[in-house]
């Protein structure tokens, strides 16, 4: 079986194929993993799915346990407090903060040897009765009974299973500035801060051994790039309303570390399969970041199908094989394509720019009862893969 992309749901997926006896091998782009990237939280829902596997203990290990959301104006009062922390307690699995990177080099920990393939440009795929080939950059070519694309929102293996037809990703008006940085001390450990504005928010959270990742979100327009310098004096002049905090975390960052990125997502699709191809993570539903579950769906997308492929005596009943990518779409198109529209829908309110709706919005958290504020988290963790 072929994997294409080693990201949370590429390199999950060949763990729980792992498990349930099917050897799969796995092929990234990238001639290394564990580049500094996107600070991430694995909420109680993907924890549950690791832990199954065995592997959650490494993802805690690697990160820190966030126990309260911080929801503030953009001078750094608290508008609403989420009990991160005790909703995950009554789940009994932990949502865990940490960078990307981290995530991948705990997975690949977990990795037989010989199934992570670095440097591997899939470029096309092809498929007839038999099985599937996967084209790569350097000219060689593998094989499989069953391809599965975790290769991200621009996957080439997502433009084989819907050709021309296919939709571009959807622009969500929306540019985040992110980097990490050492500060001990400037954040509680077990606090995610999110600071609202106007059409604009920070959002700080541990992610381990001392460090913080922040995120400044703008609406801006598409396609912006980040200058060569003066980069503290550009985000410093477009945070000079906010708390102090946001100002020296940014400039505590050295500027070759900042990152710009456009933020995408994709309207829901229908099927994520053809033939002897699937799509699963990112180029399956290409999410916002808004409601925190972007790697936590992909973790699940992998545990689910490991599951439906169990039944395939190892890929070699093919009636069974084409039962197995059905049942795995049915149950998780829905419960992904929620998660898109409901984090895009958060991201509507979190960015509004006029006063008024700014006004109201603050408000509205401010006036949110306790139990609204557990039933808020509890409908994104209450979901069993």
């Amino acid at each position: 079986m072929l994997i294409i992309g080693a990201g949370p749901g590429g390199l999950t997926t060949a763990i729980a194929l792992h498990r349930v006896g099917i050897e799969a091998a796995l092929f990234e782009r990238a001639p290394r993993l564990g580049m500094v990237g996107a600070g991430i939280g694995v909420q109680s829902n993907a924890m549950r799915a690791l832990m199954r596997l065995g592997i959650g203990d490494r993802l805690m290990q690697a990160g820190t346990e966030v126990r309260e959301q911080q929801i503030c104006d953009l001078h750094g009062k608290v508008l609403l407090r989420l009990p991160q922390g005790e909703v995950a307690d009554a789940f009994g699995t932990p949502t865990i903060s940490l960078l990307r990177a981290d995530v991948q080099l705990a997975l690949v920990d977990a990795l037989e040897d010989g199934v992570l393939r670095l440097g591997s440009d899939c470029t096309a795929v092809e498929q007839d009765a038999d099985g599937v080939t996967a084209h790569f950059a350097d000219g060689h070519s593998e094989r499989g009974a069953l391809l599965i694309g975790a290769d991200g929102g621009r996957s080439v293996v997502r433009k084989h299973v819907f050709g021309d037809n296919d939709a571009k990703p959807r622009y969500s008006g929306v540019t985040i500035w992110r980097s990490v940085v050492a500060l001990d001390g400037a954040l509680p450990e077990d606090t995610a801060k999110l600071c609202l504005g106007y059409g604009q928010t920070f959002v700080m959270f541990p992610v381990g051994r001392q460090r913080i990742y922040w995120g400044m979100g703008k609406r801006e327009p598409e396609g912006g790039t980040v200058p060569s310098e003066g980069v503290h004096r550009v985000l410093s002049d477009q945070l000079r309303d906010f708390l102090p905090l946001a100002r020296e975390i940014v400039e505590a960052t050295p500027e070759k570390d900042v990152i710009r990125t456009d933020i995408y997502d994709r309207n829901p699709d229908r099927t994520w399969l053809k033939g002897r191809v699937a799509l699963l993570g990112d180029a399956a539903h290409l999410t916002t970041p808004f409601v925190g579950q972007g790697a936590g769906i992909s973790m699940e997308d992998s545990v689910r199908l490991a599951k439906e492929l169990a039944l395939t005596d190892g890929l070699r009943d093919q009636q069974m094989l084409a039962q197995a990518l059905k049942a795995y779409e049915n149950e998780r198109l829905p419960r992904c394509s929620k998660v898109v529209l409901s984090s895009r829908r958060r991201g509507q309110v979190l960015f509004w720019r006029q006063p008024a709706l700014v006004a109201a919005r603050n408000a509205m958290f401010r006036s949110l009862p306790a139990s609204a504020r557990r039933a808020l988290l509890q409908s994104s963790l209450n979901y069993e893969v």
